[in-house]
């Protein structure tokens, strides 16, 4: 294990310093809301109706590269990093019209879409996605941003996440500011 020098952790310490004092101003302050400029965007009718495992941290030493090249010709890399921390797996529900909020992980993320459709939106090429029942997608994280929804009006979507590399106590999706699609 690679130890960290003082140095090296101050920048990623400060950053989360900021965006956690973000998050907490938009939730403490009475009518705090995550539309202020520069603020990290906020679900609608989407919720993470349950834990379906872990977090579970691997015993092997795993690592892999995961590429997605979409349908016209944009691809995003994301690489599971050696002993990648935290496995989780999460049920998520949107209701009609839901949006999951501008975010990201802080690794990779397999999505399985088991009901309704979810409609995705890469920040880097603001072209919607749809999938549907049965269907499934790779988001890479590590900092690519995107929104997911439910355009129907009048059923939910359900999907299943697994996410990678999830720190050790740290949420699997990070709320950034809106991007601009």
């Amino acid at each position: 294990m690679r130890t960290l020098t003082t140095r090296q952790l101050a920048v990623p310490l400060a950053a989360l310093a900021l965006a956690l004092a973000l998050v907490l101003a938009i939730t403490l302050v009475p009518g705090g809301t995550a539309e202020a400029a520069g603020a990290p965007d906020k679900s609608d009718g989407f919720a993470v109706t349950a834990l379906l495992a872990g977090p579970a941290t691997f015993t092997d030493n795993v690592s892999a590269n995961f590429r997605v090249r979409y349908d016209r010709g944009r691809a995003l890399n994301s690489n599971l990093p050696r002993d990648a921390s935290n496995l989780i797996m999460v049920e998520a529900t949107w209701e009609p019209g839901g949006t999951s909020g501008w975010h990201t992980h802080p690794g990779p993320a397999v999505i399985s879409v088991v009901d309704g459709e979810v409609t995705v939106t890469n920040a880097i090429d603001c072209v919607p996605r749809t999938y549907g029942e049965g269907e499934a997608f790779l988001d890479p994280g590590q900092g690519n941003v995107h929104i997911a929804t439910n355009e129907s009006t009048t059923d939910d979507a359900v999907a299943y996440a697994t996410f990678f590399s999830v720190p050790d106590g740290e949420p699997a999706t990070i709320a950034v500011p809106p991007a601009d699609c």
